[in-house]
């Protein structure tokens, strides 16, 4: 009787698999199962994967005043099915997974909220399906308010209003709504929102000092249902107190007194008030108070009875005193009465006011502002600075002593002493000037070269710099009346004084029909681009690298002229008068040399358009042929 091994499980024992395992061995010993094959060994374990589970449907519904998702899906019939893999998320938050072998979940859901699903089947040999298309459902909306906001605290600084409150706690909550306004009317359910937030706080910021405001707050929860405007919360952001002006009349400190700490004072009176107003007189008791340590401060408030005295800073300003004193024990008395004191690295005064401020030293700060730091007119002995930035520079005259950094790129400018002066500008050493309108090296742009000689291994004019590797023009490609240029680099010398390098793509221009089409570069690019229209090809960041007029009119080394040694390149030479002994070249055609003049002692070419030659002699190297066109002969010499 043939032997039966049923497929190995997901999750089943080691016993059992090893009982499975020797009915294999023991089957093909015996003969039982007969030949056992590759096939048979991978029988035993199961890759078929279930099916994909089909039906998926969400719903939700209200009962009694909790919203319920409800997550259905047909059964999988798979005889070897163990569970569902199923996933659900609210929103667009994450993907939260749990196993079910039911087919229908079911959730509570916060109202008005976008629910996803998605599910895939598992068999018990772990095989998982593909998940099945997800499934999004919005739950249905309640008509549930949440509660009005409690616990609301407010505090103002100088521009600013902080609020807080007690966060809400239904689990549908969306966000708060804020009402502001002057008037302190408690707002309409309609009322359009002034701020919202998410957070139990908000910052009103940006208020001038002395603004009074009136807050309200509300809860909105996710179907739309808001909640009563909370109490009215009001603040009013602060103030900075005027300069008090304060004189003491007929009273006089005696420090040192009793054990040698106490500090006294006689009655008398005190004037107050702020600069520009009319002071008020105030009648002051005698006084007295002991030093232990520390700092005393002997204070007034404006419109109090008494002198008073604290230890603490923070009481000082609390009570918007004003410093009169300052007693450190024994005979060390400093009167203040009121102006800015500066001890050690703390100044107590609230406001400095002087017309003149002096400082023998220099006055360092992290950050200094005055007003919108606009400076009219300033004399500034000594300015160092890394950087200067300016619209415009209006002076006599400038002169750079040649400080400079070796980081910078514009150093060559300053390794001697640089005077600019009005239209001209003067450099005593060698310097490198050089911009991306310029290319590279020193750029003079005047009507006149005023120099005895211009020596060069090598002058090239025409292309700002540029170098060009790799860079290829061919004509009627990839069709008639069209140029294609293949990949290549351009380098030039950028506005920071470093070698900027740019990867050329292969590329080729629309179809020629008239006029001259312009191959150009434009600044910084990766590509060339082509034109008939002039004014597009020769903008300030443009170089024209090469003209095309149809056919096989393609030059180019367009408006470039290089004299290397004895050599010359150029696109073209356009001049009144040529003068040389010899001009030697494959082709001289029409159009290629235009001159009134042409002079020269031989005249030698593979091929030459003369047009119309009215005199002259013509004959060739060999001297066989000869027409001498004054004379009126032809003399031919037969070899």
């Amino acid at each position: 009787m043939p032997v039966v091994i049923n497929p190995i499980e997901n999750g089943e024992s080691g016993l059992s698999i090893r009982e499975k395992l020797n009915l294999l061995i023991a089957g093909a010993a015996t003969g039982a199962l007969g030949s056992v094959t590759p096939e048979d060994i991978a029988a035993l374990i199961d890759t078929t994967p279930p099916a994909v589970p089909e039906g998926l449907t969400l719903t939700s519904e209200i009962v009694d005043g909790v919203t319920i998702l409800t997550i259905a899906w047909d059964f999988n019939s798979e005889g070897d099915f163990l569970y569902y893999d199923f996933q659900v998320k609210e929103g667009d938050g994450s993907w939260i997974g749990l196993q079910t072998s039911a087919e229908i979940y079911t959730m509570a859901a916060k109202p008005n909220v976008a629910y996803s699903a998605w599910l895939r089947a598992v068999d018990k040999s772990g095989n998982p399906s593909l998940y099945c298309v997800p499934v999004t459902h919005t739950t249905a909306a309640d008509d549930i308010p949440p509660a009005m906001p409690i616990g609301i605290q407010i505090n103002a600084g100088l521009e600013s209003i902080w609020i807080t409150w007690i966060a809400n706690t239904e689990s549908d909550l969306a966000r708060y709504e804020l009402y502001e306004s002057a008037s302190n009317a408690t707002p309409l359910e309609s009322a359009t929102p002034s701020h919202t937030t998410l957070a139990n706080n908000f910052v009103r910021a940006g208020l001038d000092m002395g603004t009074a405001l009136n807050f309200w707050v509300r809860a909105v929860d996710t179907s739309g249902n808001v909640s009563p405007w909370s109490t009215v919360a009001n603040a009013t952001t602060g103030e900075l107190r005027g300069e008090i002006k304060v004189a003491l009349i007929g009273v006089t400190f005696a420090p040192g007194q009793d054990t040698g700490n106490r500090l006294e004072w006689t009655a008398g009176n005190i004037s107050f008030g702020l600069s520009g107003e009319e002071p008020t007189i105030q009648a002051l008791p005698s006084g007295q108070v002991d030093w232990i340590s520390g700092t005393v401060y002997v204070c007034y408030v404006p419109g109090a009875t008494e002198i008073t005295t604290t230890t603490s800073l923070t009481q000082l300003y609390a009570d918007d005193s004003v410093i009169l004193a300052i007693y450190r024990g024994g005979t060390d008395l400093q009167l203040v009465l009121g102006k800015a004191f500066t001890d050690g690295g703390l100044i107590l005064a609230q406001t400095i006011g002087a017309n003149q401020l002096v400082a023998d030293d220099a006055v360092i700060t992290g950050a200094a502002q005055i007003a919108n730091a606009i400076i009219e007119d300033a004399h500034i002995t000594d300015l160092d600075a890394a950087k200067l930035i300016a619209g415009t520079t209006m002076t006599g005259e400038i002169l750079v002593n040649g400080a400079y950094r070796i980081d910078d790129p514009a150093a060559g400018v300053n390794l001697g002493s640089t005077k600019i002066l009005p239209g001209s500008i003067s450099i005593s050493t060698g310097v490198d000037l050089s911009n991306w309108i310029a290319g590279g090296g020193t750029y003079i742009d005047g009507a006149m070269l005023s120099v005895g000689s211009v020596t060069a291994e090598k002058a090239s004019f025409g292309q700002r710099g540029l170098t060009i590797e790799g860079l290829e023009f061919e004509s009627n490609k990839p069709a008639t009346n069209r140029v294609a240029w293949s990949a290549g680099t351009i380098k030039y010398i950028g506005d920071d004084g470093n070698v900027a390098t740019f990867n050329i793509a292969s590329g080729s221009s629309a179809i020629w029909t008239t006029g001259t089409l312009y191959v150009y570069y434009v600044k910084g690019g990766t590509t060339l681009a082509a034109t008939t229209t002039v004014a597009t090809a020769f903008q300030a960041d443009r170089v024209v690298l090469a003209t095309y007029k149809g056919g096989l009119d393609l030059v180019t080394d367009y408006g470039r002229t290089i004299i290397d040694g004895s050599h010359i390149k150029t696109g073209s030479v356009d001049t009144a008068q040529m003068k040389a002994n010899s001009i030697t070249t494959l082709l001289l055609a029409a159009g290629a040399v235009t001159a009134d003049r042409l002079d020269v002692t031989a005249l030698s070419a593979i091929s030459a358009d003369l047009g119309t030659v009215t005199t002259g002699l013509l004959q060739n190297l060999a001297g066989t042929m000869i027409i001498d066109l004054d004379a009126g002969f032809i003399s031919i010499a037969v070899p």
